[in-house]
């Protein structure tokens, strides 16, 4: 509940039809609230990622028209090899649409579009490799109804949520018109081994509220990605997730237990990560959201199929300039 109004807390809440197998796969057909299976990261269930947050590029990614709390409508058909899925996507469950509500402020309502392709043409008893590739519109970004403002925010937390602070930011974008994202992903196991990596490229058009592109401030541009590998050390490796184009978790042969039955799974992993929110720097109409890179370590403990711990060290470096025009060092 916040000051202007009472904001939704639906998560999730969507209807599903699956019932239709055509062309030798499987099709579902949805629409509500939902977490979008959009990314390679995103496809992967929380419970399955390897680290305890996912990367800041495809973060910063999904929140733009995608991620969760979204409203969106849209099918996915998949099969052993292959998965193709397109989404048309509505605001977000907390957004206030009533002009009357000032504080937060009420904007009117965006919507947008998401499109992957992607899956494992090469697999076997042991190996197997992943690739794909993904689209992301932002058609009708949301209006401020209270300042009459239409922009458009990439950031992110470092990686850890323990503070919401915000290190790097592009800042409200002014005079968005819209915003793509294009993304290509890969992935490949071998036994207990597994390799993953994403890279985004961010468009941000500006135009004027007339429909005319304004002078002097053309699209903005901005990319990032990430790299990562983990290594079960105790043998398991992870299965394929067909219905999402995702790798699954690591479960344990043999589950912890007092009596000598085992100790769980132990995996460890690393991830490489590195965001540039700055464009056009030393020109007044630039962006100079800032340079991010975290390094990270992981060491996961599967006490059983339903128990982890997780311990991860993260080093980041966060490289950004005061403003545009402004080389002052605020990273």
């Amino acid at each position: 509940s916040l000051p202007g109004g009472g904001v939704s807390g639906v998560e999730n809440a969507y209807l599903s039809y699956t019932g239709l197998k055509p062309f030798g796969g499987r099709m579902a057909i949805e629409a509500g609230i939902m977490d979008l299976p959009y990314t390679m990261d995103e496809a992967t269930s929380s419970n399955d990622i390897m680290f305890m947050e996912r990367a800041s590029p495809g973060v910063i990614a999904t929140n733009i028209a995608a991620g969760d709390f979204r409203s969106a409508a849209g099918a996915r058909w998949f099969n052993d090899q292959l998965w193709i899925g397109g989404y048309v996507t509505g605001p977000s469950t907390g957004a206030i649409h009533s002009a009357s509500s000032a504080a937060p402020p009420g904007t009117s309502e965006q919507y947008g579009a998401v499109a992957r392709v992607a899956g494992n043409p090469i697999s076997g008893k042991d190996y197997s490799v992943h690739i794909g590739a993904d689209a992301q519109w932002l058609i009708q970004p949301p209006r401020n109804l209270i300042a009459n403002t239409q922009t458009v925010t990439l950031s992110d937390r470092p990686e850890l949520r323990l503070d919401p602070t915000t290190l790097i930011s592009t800042g409200a974008i002014a005079n968005a018109s819209g915003a793509q994202v294009y993304s290509v992903e890969a992935a490949a196991t071998y036994g207990p081994f597994i390799v993953q990596g994403e890279y985004f490229w961010y468009n941000v058009d500006r135009t004027a509220n007339t429909g005319v592109p304004l002078v002097g401030a053309p699209s903005l541009k901005f990319q990032g990605g990430y790299a990562q590998a983990g290594y079960v050390l105790t043998g398991e490796g992870r299965t394929y997730n067909a219905a999402n184009a995702a790798y699954s978790g690591v479960k344990p042969a043999h589950p912890f237990s007092l009596d000598g039955g085992g100790w769980g799974a132990w995996e460890i992993a690393g991830r490489f990560s590195t965001i540039d929110l700055n464009d056009q720097l030393a020109t007044a109409n630039g962006v100079a959201g800032g340079r991010q890179t975290v390094y990270t370590l992981a060491l996961n403990w599967y006490v059983n199929g339903n128990v982890r711990f997780m311990l991860d060290y993260l080093h980041g470096t966060v490289s950004r300039q005061a403003s545009p025009i402004s080389t002052a060092d605020v990273g």
